[in-house]
């Protein structure tokens, strides 16, 4: 019985990204960007892939770039975040080099004044500066195998994470430490607390109910393979959203809601294991929520796209 994640293996995915970033001419990255978008609009999914494009990139009038911005051809890997910086150049190198782009290269902490590439926004006034692409995919984005049925699985809520240096994690510790229905563990090597645990491996989670996913620095990284799981994520509401659409995800419908202050974690978790065909009914949806992303050449084509529109509108 296969359980666990798959990733692409990090010697692959250096070799594959240096080659499409740094060996392949551009002029051949533009010929697989035009074939990849020959016919796109005839497809059966056309009008999912404008939605979500306009959902990544909002913007729809001409902008001047931030002072910041450089020609594409002029960003290099070199000072760079890597997979940022290959996950970034497999689409821009389809395109002109002398074309300038700014970009965000690591957590977003704030959103820009001016429309950027980024990993990740802020849910706030100026996320449409963002366009958003699937940054550091390698990370957030992988195959999971949970053979575990809902109802086999353990009525808690499970944590492993680091809580040093974040100040949410620390909170919901203090407040839920010793309950029960949690089953919770600090695993950071820097400090030594009453609630460190050892570290697990991700296929672990598999055997509980509900997940807490809680934001870090920006998103929360764990959120793709929990939904793709048969497990439920439990979680505030987003403030931070990447390639997964987070703002888009309806709580009770995607994931378990709990208040800003964890005060009503406990009590979620009560509901939720008092009516089991509501908590399994979420599970089911928050898997089918991540198979949207599964059609390799769909997300290809909404990141070109995504792309061709911040590059049409820059002056």
């Amino acid at each position: 019985m296969k359980i666990g994640v798959r990733k692409q293996p990090v010697f692959l995915y250096n070799i594959v990204s240096l080659w499409r970033s740094l060996v392949l001419p551009r002029f051949v990255r533009r010929i697989q960007r035009r074939l990849c978008l020959r016919g796109w609009e005839s497809r059966g999914d056309a009008e999912e892939i404008k939605r979500r494009v306009n959902y990544y990139f909002p913007l729809h009038i001409p902008f001047s770039p931030g002072s910041g911005a450089r020609e594409i051809r002029k960003i290099s890997l070199t000072g760079s975040h890597s997979t940022y910086w290959y996950d970034l150049m497999r689409y821009l190198k389809g395109f002109s080099g002398k074309r300038k782009i700014d970009y965000i290269d690591g957590d977003t902490w704030e959103n820009p004044d001016y429309p950027v590439f980024g990993k990740a926004r802020r849910l706030d006034e100026k996320a449409g500066n963002v366009a958003l692409m699937n940054l550091d995919r390698r990370r957030h984005f992988m195959k999971v195998f949970d053979p575990i049925p809902f109802a086999d699985k353990r009525a808690q809520l499970f944590f492993r994470g680091d809580v040093d240096a974040k100040e949410n994690r620390r909170r919901f510790m203090e407040m839920w430490w010793g309950n029960p229905l949690f089953d919770l563990g600090d695993t950071s090597p820097r400090t030594e607390t009453e609630w460190h645990k050892p570290r697990v491996r991700i296929e672990e989670h598999f055997a509980y109910r509900y997940i807490l996913a809680l934001e870090g620095h920006d998103v929360a990284s764990a959120l793709q393979w929990i939904c793709a799981s048969n497990c439920i994520p439990v979680m505030t509401r987003p403030t931070v959203e990447s390639w997964l659409m987070h703002g888009a995800m309806i709580p009770g419908v995607h994931y378990i809601e709990i208040a800003d202050d964890f005060s009503d974690a406990a009590e979620k978790i009560t509901y939720y294991n008092s009516h089991p065909e509501e908590a399994e009914a979420i599970a089911k949806a928050s898997k089918e929520w991540v198979k949207q992303f599964d059609d390799k050449r769909r997300e290809n084509i909404i990141h070109y796209l995504v792309a061709e529109r911040y590059l049409r509108l820059t002056t």
